[in-house]
């Protein structure tokens, strides 16, 4: 999203940090006015000093917080992704370059800028971070549940859903080899095993609560391939759809769409871009691959577009050119504010 306040207006580029600050002051002309280091309790202060409305920072670290906290203060704030800096960064890398880098990263014509995100979403986004932690850890309690077992002869199935209907007829059964000290580690285990899947219950309660008054996200939840989880991070990481002229647009901002190698009258595509949110691309493909799996004996026109791939295609491919396309029909379910229609909002 181009970013038009920053464009011929002085602006402020800050390096950010945990203590010491960077900050740069560009003129409109693209000269450097000022370059120093800020402490963290005299960086607001110094800033309102400025002579400048426009701020960008990278969009990093703390980066959402120090964006609502100038906003508050009639600040123009603009967060560009980190990729876009580092090719401007000039000789060694410190802060004071940094900060140049910055500002030039943001006055380039095609520059895209993250929006800062409000407290909700800022809520939203770390239920959903600590869901993701919490999954990381019941799989790997499952897996060394699993793990430690098969020592003992007992070997259980893959996935977590029988592996919680096995565990207390494995602990029932006194003919196996299981001893006394491994039958109650293995209870423990399994003990822990279901208190993560309440933890994981509950977050999931409080984020749905959070945007259960959007229609967008009860919208976006009829959208093959849709659920709960990746409709959140999409409307978390998305403040507008307006900001994207189609959902072309919306989905090479996620990193979906095959990287161009041209030059002169030779020209192919790659690998997909991998730029943008790397949550959100995961949880799309995630979501394609459920849509792809269940794609046989469908006569819509989505299942019969991915049929018809699966014969040409890998799986993997189809998968990411669907999750493509579920982003494309989310932006066009936001734009037009209607539920999903399989024949009237597919993009060909």
């Amino acid at each position: 999203m181009e970013h038009p306040s920053m464009h011929n207006n002085n602006v402020i580029s800050i390096d950010l940090a945990k203590n010491v600050f960077q900050v740069c002051l560009f003129t409109e002309n693209r000269k450097m006015a000022s370059n120093r280091k800020v402490t963290r309790p005299k960086l607001l202060d110094y800033v309102l000093t400025l002579d400048s409305k426009h701020i960008v920072m990278e969009a990093c670290y703390s980066s959402n917080y120090w964006g609502r906290l100038f906003q508050k203060h009639g600040f123009k704030v603009g967060l560009i992704p980190p990729h876009q800096v580092k090719p401007f960064v000039v000789g060694n890398k410190n802060d004071h370059n940094d900060a140049l880098a910055i500002a030039e990263a943001s006055m380039r014509p095609k520059a895209t800028f993250v929006e800062v995100k409000s407290l909700e979403k800022q809520d939203i986004q770390s239920l959903d971070r600590i869901r993701d932690r919490l999954i990381k850890n019941r799989t790997a309690l499952g897996n060394q549940i699993r793990g430690l077992l098969a020592e003992y002869g007992i070997a259980l199935p893959v996935t977590l859903i029988q592996l919680r209907k096995s565990i207390p007829s494995v602990l029932e059964d006194a003919e196996n080899d299981l001893t006394t000290i491994s039958r109650e580690f293995i209870s423990d285990m399994y003990l822990e095993l279901l208190s993560v899947d309440e933890k994981i219950l509950v977050i999931e309660k409080k984020a749905e609560a959070i945007l259960n008054t959007d229609e967008n996200y009860h919208r976006l939840q009829t959208i093959p391939g849709f659920g709960p989880t990746i409709s959140r991070t999409l409307l978390c990481v998305l403040n507008d759809p307006k900001q994207f002229k189609n959902g072309r647009q919306l989905s090479a901002w996620a990193g979906i769409t095959p990287k161009q190698h041209a030059s002169g009258d030779q020209s192919r595509m790659g690998g997909i871009t991998k730029r943008g949110n790397q949550t959100l691309r995961r949880q799309l493909i995630h979501g394609a691959r459920a849509v792809v799996r269940h794609c046989e004996g469908k006569d819509d026109p989505l299942n019969i577009w991915i049929q018809k791939l699966l014969k040409t295609k890998q799986s993997n491919k189809v998968a990411v050119a669907v999750a493509n396309k579920m982003l494309r029909m989310a932006w066009s379910v936001m734009m037009k504010e209607e539920n999903y229609n399989s024949k009237c909002l597919m993009p060909t």
